[in-house]
């Protein structure tokens, strides 16, 4: 599984990337609010932001798992499923991510 993979997965079975998305653009566009008029970000900008976001959580969620499962790139999908499945990782997922607090501190 790659980490493009591990993304579909987790939001074709949770709403944790949904969550995250969405306080993070949130966020973003508060930060966004702040700044001089001229200097505002579009849409476009905000989007890709949060993709950043999301890809370096998703890096880290991915990062961890595969320590778990004693990943390699031959590590069937199945293996990938089956450990996230027995040890709760979506519901773990969900409800940090429910928790999560973004933005400057």
């Amino acid at each position: 599984m790659n980490k493009n993979e591990l993304l579909e997965y987790i939001d074709a079975n949770s709403s944790a990337i949904t969550i995250f998305k969405d306080k993070v653009r949130t966020e973003q566009e508060a930060k966004n609010k702040k700044r001089q008029p001229a200097k505002r970000w579009n849409e476009a900008n905000i989007e890709r932001q949060v993709d950043k976001f999301t890809n370096e959580f998703i890096g880290s969620v991915y990062d961890k798992i595969s320590k778990g499962i004693k990943a390699n790139r031959n590590t069937p999908t199945q293996e990938w499923i089956n450990f996230i499945e027995t040890n709760e990782i979506l519901d773990s997922l969900e409800e940090s991510v429910s928790m999560m607090e973004i933005g400057e501190e």
